[in-house]
């Protein structure tokens, strides 16, 4: 047990302890017992760049299995890890293992589509595509605008081709795309306690005012929710706290102002069962996670609508002309939008009056009669790529710090790879690869 943190829990919120023991009765020795030892690490495997077996062979050494999803591991990630190229290729994402288990009972399926209302920084909206497999459309939404960069670097590391991630209020979200979803995830804003021994901020933001603004910001969102779903359609409420205000008490409250919503099991079996809302998943740190409360609502009547689709500019022919030498697989749509290429597996539909962040995969840009590809298309895994360059660790990690590489090669764009999966683009004088690498993402030189 971390002495560190032992002390620390002595010195917490005594509020908070006596609402805990009051949740938890006999078994509160053992949630302090919990918290008390390091905060649980975890990673997801991308299923949309990698196979399971593949990422459990390099890093078989540190892999544990998790029950929250299939694709979840425990992982106690070496110091910088998220700057190796296993990271930065996006075959696999950084998750505290609990965190998945909402889109684990949300279960999207393909051609399926699917909102993520507060989406950054992009743990389940990930997740959820790799759910649907380029295979349907997800919205994914972030109110605050920094967070929602954050969300669309992860999307791109992700790979997906069907994302269009917004920036916009929940309740502009709900006038345009009324009944228009499948499936909601619902994953409110909320005042953390199951974040207290990974963010010490979220402690100290803690009060019992602070639950109850949290509490009425959550039936907000949670009815602009509901009005995205179309009938039959599936809503998951989640937050990652544990008091009744936020959890229990604000799904029941839910159901009563919308009596067309029911509960339906999880059918999962991690977690626990709460006592007051049986159909709901309570997870505590006893349970192998972090801390989650977990909700599976259907709506029982309402319509389905659409929305009108996006009208791209002409595209000339020798832009996709000089695209298709970069890619192997044409993209199903593109769009083309002041010189701004993108491309996608489904089809680009109109955000009405929200903010939108990015469409889909953005390609690169046209200028003076040539294509300029971006960085978005080589993270992309639709399809392939023309011409790739395969680099070893030691080169993966010049090629991530801006260094060109020394590779005689036909002349063009090229994917750079390790161990074959794309960690950006390049391009080739016939010698040597130009490294187009976005600055902003480049590691420090050593």
């Amino acid at each position: 047990m971390s002495e560190t943190l032992k002390e620390y829990w002595k010195t917490m919120n005594s509020a908070f302890l006596e609402q805990m023991k009051e949740l938890l009765k006999d078994e509160y020795p053992s949630y302090i017992a919990a918290v008390s030892e390091p905060a649980k690490q975890g990673l997801r495997v991308n299923t949309l760049k990698a196979d399971v077996s593949e990422i459990t062979d390099l890093l078989k050494e540190r892999l544990v299995p998790s029950a929250f999803s299939a694709n979840g591991f425990y992982f106690d990630k070496p110091t910088g890890f998220g700057l190796s190229p296993a990271a930065r290729s996006g075959i696999v994402y950084m998750q505290e293992p609990s965190a998945s288990g909402a889109v684990t009972v949300l279960r999207p399926e393909k051609g399926m589509r699917v909102l993520d209302l507060c989406a950054a920084p992009g743990s389940k909206a990930t997740q959820i595509a790799e759910y649907l497999g380029n295979d349907g459309l997800l919205v994914a939404n972030e109110y605050v605008s920094k967070r929602s960069l954050i969300l669309r670097e992860n999307i791109i590391s992700n790979g997906t081709s069907c994302a269009l991630l917004l920036n916009s209020d929940t309740a502009d979200i709900a006038k345009h795309f009324h009944d228009y979803f499948d499936m909601v995830l619902c994953d409110a804003p909320c005042s953390g306690e199951g974040m207290f021994r990974k963010n010490e901020n979220a402690e100290s933001e803690w009060s019992e005012e602070n639950v109850i603004h949290c509490a009425q910001r959550q039936k907000e969102i949670l009815h602009n929710a509901y009005l995205c779903l179309k009938k039959d359609g599936v809503l998951v409420y989640s937050t990652c706290t544990f008091n009744l205000c936020e959890n229990e008490d604000t799904v029941k409250q839910f159901l009563t102002s919308h009596p067309d919503m029911v509960l339906e099991d999880p059918d999962v079996s991690f977690g626990r069962r709460s006592s007051i809302l049986p159909e709901t998943v309570r997870i505590f740190p006893m349970d192998g996670g972090e801390g989650h409360f977990i909700a599976r609502m259907r709506k029982t009547s309402g319509t389905v609508s659409d929305v009108p689709g996006l009208k791209s500019e002409k595209i000339p022919s020798a832009l996709l002309s000089q695209l298709h030498e970069i890619i192997t697989v044409p993209y199903p749509y593109y769009y083309l939008k002041e010189g701004r290429l993108y491309g996608g597996s489904a089809p680009f539909v109109s955000a009405g009056k929200c903010r939108i962040v990015s469409h889909q995969v953005y390609l690169g840009d046209w200028l003076k009669n040539r294509f300029v590809p971006s960085h978005h298309l080589f993270m992309s895994s639709w399809g392939g790529f023309a011409h790739t360059a395969e680099l070893d660790d030691q080169e993966a990690d010049a090629y991530l710090r801006g260094d060109q590489i020394f590779r005689k090669g036909e002349k063009g764009y090229y994917a750079v790879c390790w161990h074959h999966h794309a960690l950006g683009g390049a391009k080739s004088d016939g010698s040597v690869l130009k490294n187009h690498y976005p600055k902003n993402l480049r590691l420090r030189p050593r």
